[in-house]
């Protein structure tokens, strides 16, 4: 019933960002925060000729000892010129792993894992337009609990 409900709700959400906006869906693929680390970005045309939003999610961090850790966000784009583009994107923006107590079954260390959420601030440039398939390439300012740093991006947009 839960799964249900969430893809109905889905479903509506693409369906009405479909009949209001003046372009279809379309991919980005890369590597950045705002891809959700290594991953994609889903972006649904708004109405607004300038703006869209962007669903992210991808591999964040990788381990042998504790595997995969993925990341997932959102954001929107506003488009100043056909090349270039401000974004504001909020999702996992940081991983920290440590060990806790040994467990007294297996007498090895488990290790935990939490993620930190913040918003990220960045630029992005498009090298063959905004609405054509080609490379982007991008810089974020990236602000969480007590901590900011600064990352870079490359995508490809189909």
């Amino acid at each position: 019933m839960k799964n249900t409900l969430l893809t109905l709700a889905l479903s509506s959400t693409l369906l009405s960002f479909d009949s209001y906006a003046s372009e279809r869906p379309f991919l980005e693929f890369g590597v950045g925060i705002e891809y959700g680390g290594l991953g994609t970005q889903i972006h649904l045309p708004l109405r607004f000729e300038d703006v869209d939003v962007y669903l992210a999610a991808g591999v964040f961090s990788y381990s042998s000892r504790t595997n995969e850790e993925y990341g997932f966000g959102g954001g929107f784009n506003y488009y100043l010129q056909k090349h270039h583009s401000i974004n504001l994107y909020y999702g996992v923006l940081n991983e920290r792993s440590y060990f806790n107590e040994r467990n007294y079954f297996t007498d090895q260390f488990e290790v935990k894992r939490e993620q930190d959420y913040g918003l990220s601030l960045g630029y992005k440039y498009y090298f063959n337009n905004r609405s054509k398939s080609g490379l982007t390439l991008g810089a974020t300012l990236n602000v969480y609990d007590d901590d900011t740093y600064p990352f870079f991006s490359i995508g490809y947009r189909y």
